[in-house]
């Protein structure tokens, strides 16, 4: 199996602080950092840096408080540990390590972390007791890694909480180091690893041991799943949730399922977050149960319980929770939870809760979630809205009748979007419609092959729109299948995530968005090839066309505007993507398009 690659060597940070000291904003100099380094290297970093990895702080009982981070600064979890209201310190062998997330933290949060270099395996330099919340990521000490502190330290700096992510010797996956890309060993090289202990981990039980040998036994443990470096499924392993979905496609996977009814799961889940607690703060509830009891006052509904965490590729901690022995379709306390994890998430989000109230209302016929509340509780940012029941789309991705169902569903919705009459595209109305997208995908695009394929493309777009007439809509700008909730038959039960929407646009992206997603979900591998299916003449299936080219008459679209939108695809999305990411990613628009 390969291993993860080392996201940076000796000075290769330089010119990233030597930027922020000159004044630079933290985004303009990381874009140049990632444009500079190797692609395997960028893609490691930036998996380091999501503050996704921080998704399962609200289940913590601490709700502040001076939280120590031990171990690589570039975690993302610092970050976010620090969004949320922690008083932060970082210690770390790499003092260029800790500079990197000191400019972060000021730039995007506006607080000051506290920098303590240091070796690892060292006594750390804090007094018994000095900290609410202990972190360490990287492990229990490790010969073959070398990287971890001694758990009886961890443990002795710890007033509160100490948790330990660390994976497990009898997982069966790992991630490679870039985001979506594991390795999953063959059956004879996975029992050749774990016999010889190439792994130099612990399984769960391992684990338990080492930390009660300190005086530290783990009151609750959970499972990361896939796996550490990249999760999107925090699960409790203690019977008490949050509980593991399977959706319909999963439970296809008979070999699965059968290791799954088996109790297998905290056996061979790929990694753990242990979390042990001293005596005076464990009969305090979780932060999220606070906050939860905090709004069911406020609703005036019962008070649910967590049942599922997911941690979103956005940077947002989504809970969904449920009432026990509730009904599954009693509404009351089966609510969805937005946690953002950074300030970009923060705007999406409150975006998201706007847009929800303006829709919603008992008779409206777009569905969406209806909104119930956005603010601060238990300190803890949020957004609250009701669970809708059903799947999300990629559930019944493949089944074609079904897939064509909530097509048809989704035009009949969107067609309903139009805010504004027919206006024909001038040339002012061209450039700010599509002119001024080309112009920000292109300026980040990283390759000079890229950007020369954008101009051609910006070229054949405008020769193809200038002059004709176009409505605009509402336009969710982001709605790929999983943004969509449908019932075992395909049909629509409402629209999630606006958080990318945009007031007045252009029109029939949304479909594309939806269509492509679903061809990468089933037909083919990536998004480029995705793409390539939806051009092909013979690609998308007679239905498909036959509901693409109804939406275009309703909206009375010209052939010339669809193919061009279907053709400038790639470029609606990589623009989405830079309004609303943090920071660009490098050479993105080619890795998924191949322009």
């Amino acid at each position: 199996m390969s291993a993860a690659p080392v996201p940076l060597l000796p000075g290769e940070l330089d010119a990233f602080l030597a930027a922020m000291r000159g004044g630079a904003t933290f985004k303009a100099a990381v874009e140049a950092l990632l444009l500079a380094l190797p692609e395997d290297r960028a893609a490691r970093l930036m998996l380091l840096m999501r503050e996704g990895r921080a998704a399962w702080h609200p289940l913590l009982r601490a709700g502040g408080g001076r939280a120590l981070l031990v171990g690589n600064a570039f975690s993302g979890t610092a970050h976010a540990l620090a969004a949320a209201g922690f008083e932060l310190v970082l210690h770390d062998a790499s003092r260029e390590r800790l500079e990197f997330e000191a400019a972060r933290c000021r730039d995007l949060v506006g607080v000051e972390p506290e920098l303590v270099p240091g070796a690892a395996g060292a006594r750390l330099p804090f007094e018994d007791g000095a900290f609410d919340l202990v972190l360490q990521e990287d492990g229990p000490p490790s010969a073959r890694r070398g990287v971890a502190h001694d758990l009886g330290e961890l443990w002795r700096v710890t007033r509160g909480e100490l948790v330990l992510v660390a994976d497990n010797r009898l997982g069966y996956k790992r991630s490679l180091g870039a985001r979506g890309e594991f390795a999953v060993p063959s059956p004879v090289q996975y029992v050749v690893d774990v016999a010889r202990g190439a792994r130099g981990e612990h399984a769960l039980a391992g684990h338990r041991k080492a930390l009660a040998r300190v005086g530290a036994a783990p009151e609750r443990a959970l499972a990361l799943y896939p796996h550490s470096l990249d999760f999107t499924h925090v699960v409790g392993l203690g019977g008490d949730g949050p509980n593991l979905h399977i959706g319909p496609m999963e439970r296809r996977n008979q070999l699965k399922m059968a290791a799954y009814g088996a109790g297998l799961f905290p056996l061979l889940t790929p990694s753990f977050a242990l979390v042990s607690a001293r005596p005076a703060v464990a009969a305090t509830p979780p932060r999220v149960e606070r906050a939860l009891a905090a709004l069911a006052e406020r609703l005036g509904e019962p008070r649910p319980v967590v049942d599922e965490l997911v941690a979103t590729r956005g940077n947002t901690a989504v809970v969904f929770t449920r009432v026990p022995d509730a009904p599954d379709d009693a509404p009351a306390g089966r609510w969805c939870l937005h946690v953002p994890l950074s300030p970009q998430q923060e705007a999406q989000i409150a975006r998201h809760h706007a847009v929800l109230e303006r829709l919603w209302s008992p008779t409206a016929t777009l569905p969406v979630p209806q909104p119930l509340f956005r603010g601060v509780v238990e300190g803890l940012s949020l957004s609250v809205e009701r669970r809708l029941g059903g799947l999300t789309a990629p559930q019944l991705s493949g089944d074609v009748a079904k897939v064509e169902r909530t097509l048809a569903d989704l035009v009949e919705h969107l067609a309903g979007l139009v805010v504004a009459p027919p206006r024909v595209l001038d040339e002012a109305a061209y450039e700010r419609d599509f002119g001024a997208r080309f112009d920000l995908v292109a300026r980040f695009c990283g390759r000079a092959e890229t950007e020369r394929a954008l101009r051609r493309m910006r070229d054949e777009t405008r020769e193809r729109v200038l002059g004709l007439a176009v409505p605009r809509v509402l336009a969710h700008m982001d709605l790929r299948s999983k943004h969509v909730q449908v019932d075992a038959a395909g049909r629509v039960l409402g629209l999630l995530d606006w958080g990318s929407s945009v007031d007045a646009d252009v029109p029939y992206h949304d479909l594309l968005q939806f269509l492509v997603h679903e061809y990468k979900q089933a037909r083919v591998p990536d998004m480029r090839r995705a793409w390539a299916l939806l051009l092909d003449p013979h690609g998308p299936r007679p239905r498909e066309r036959e509901l693409l080219d109804a939406y275009c008459r309703r909206l009375g679209l010209a052939p010339e505007y669809q193919q061009a939108m279907e053709r400038c695809f790639p470029v609606f999305v990589a623009a989405m993507a830079e309004a609303n990411w943090d920071y660009s990613r490098p050479r993105w628009v080619h890795a998924q398009f191949g322009l």
